[in-house]
């Protein structure tokens, strides 16, 4: 009995020592679950680091591929944009509350359009749709403006006159924009509604940001382009006028990922890019709509006033000019507007801008600017 008492100790011992070795060799190498365990949160890991890594690209660098074989209409176009055609241009202001009879009178100012439109024209009028807001609010471009502007260019020739925008933040024309549905005689298209197919990809020759943008083709093919600015503030731009208004162009879901949709063309630089877009295609014609104007934090806790003037030109620089000066404003306060003279977009020196309508050093206003400056 004692003998056996023995060898049960001694075994008993034995297999301690046999599980501790075994669990020290163990614990210095992983199993095979705890390997794949690891492994799998390296690849998870390597995966979040390389979608940041493309998110990032995303946003940096949009989809750049540019479209081969340019129609000969639209490289005409772009090279079109960067001559100045008037070192004297002349711009138009008509002043009241009467939204159809100021729209006209300041066109008529400035020249009219029947020497623009041709019979049978299409034109694309681009107003400011940044997001669904009543006209009292200042923040939009106000449809009975843009009526107007349409039944001048019927009258002038045209035979399809589209009214286009894009906004960043929603449908362009519902909700507190709909009445824009009640615009007689024209089209109405979101230009987020175009598909990429439905883009041209251009690059101007000697942009700023050295990167291509989708263009949607009907509004490069159009004979002509009238924009129909909001006479405004804006926290980066410093006003929101007829360079500024080309943002909505682009298609949202094509131009990058960030802020409201359109972060790439902000994170290139707001003023690079608005000179990029004008570089490929600048209005034909712009008009400002300022009988309610918008200062302050525009477009987002702003304040309407009634500044009851609108202004019209075929030199938007120019017609940029006479309203930022209008509103108070100086060029050299307005970075694109500053550049836009030096990429032969249009003239901004005041002096040289034949201003038809009104006298601006008496009508003209002080516009409170946005806080975020």
């Amino acid at each position: 009995m004692g003998k056996v008492k023995m060898i049960l100790v001694y075994g008993a011992i034995l297999g301690l020592c046999v599980a501790a070795i075994v669990g020290y060799f163990t614990s210095q190498r992983p199993s095979a679950a705890v390997s794949e365990s690891k492994a799998i949160q390296k690849t998870e890991s390597a995966q979040v680091q390389v979608k940041a890594a493309d998110n990032v690209k995303a946003e940096e660098k949009p989809k750049e591929e540019l479209t081969e074989n340019i129609p000969a209409n639209v490289q005409e176009k772009m090279k079109k944009a960067t001559q100045i055609a008037d070192n004297n241009p002349v711009v138009g202001i008509g002043r009241g509350k009467d939204f159809a009879k100021v729209t006209r009178q300041a066109i008529d100012n400035a020249g009219g359009l029947k020497g623009l439109i041709k019979p049978g024209n299409t034109v694309i009028i681009k107003p400011n749709m940044i997001r669904a807001a009543k006209p009292e609010a200042g923040i939009v471009t106000d449809y009975r403006v843009v009526q107007e502007i349409a039944n001048i260019a019927k009258e002038s020739g045209a035979s399809r006159i589209i009214v286009a925008d894009g906004s960043p933040w929603n449908k362009s024309f519902d909700g507190d924009a709909s009445d824009y549905k009640t615009i007689q005689g024209v089209e109405l298209l979101d230009f987020n509604d175009c598909k990429e197919e439905e883009c041209y990809k251009l690059k101007p020759a000697d942009g700023l940001t050295k990167i291509g943008y989708f263009i949607p083709k009907i509004y490069m093919d159009a004979d002509v382009v009238i924009s129909a600015a909001k006479l405004k503030t804006h926290p980066e731009a410093t006003v929101t006028l007829s360079l500024k208004n080309v943002f909505g162009v682009p298609p949202a879901n094509l131009s990058g990922v960030g802020f409201i949709g359109k972060g790439a063309l902000h994170n290139r630089g707001i003023a690079n890019s608005i000179i990029d877009l004008n570089m490929i295609r600048k209005p034909d014609f712009a008009v400002i709509d300022g009988i309610i104007g918008g200062e302050g934090n525009m477009p987002f806790s702003g304040t309407p006033i009634n500044s009851e003037i609108v202004l019209a030109g075929k030199d938007p620089v120019a017609t940029d000019t006479a309203a930022l000066t209008f509103m108070g404003f100086k060029v050299g306060q307005v970075i694109h507007i500053r550049q836009a003279q030096e990429k032969g977009l249009g003239i901004n020196d005041i002096s040289k801008i034949k201003i038809v309508g009104a006298d601006l050093e008496k009508i003209k206003m002080q516009f409170k600017k946005s806080e975020s400056y």
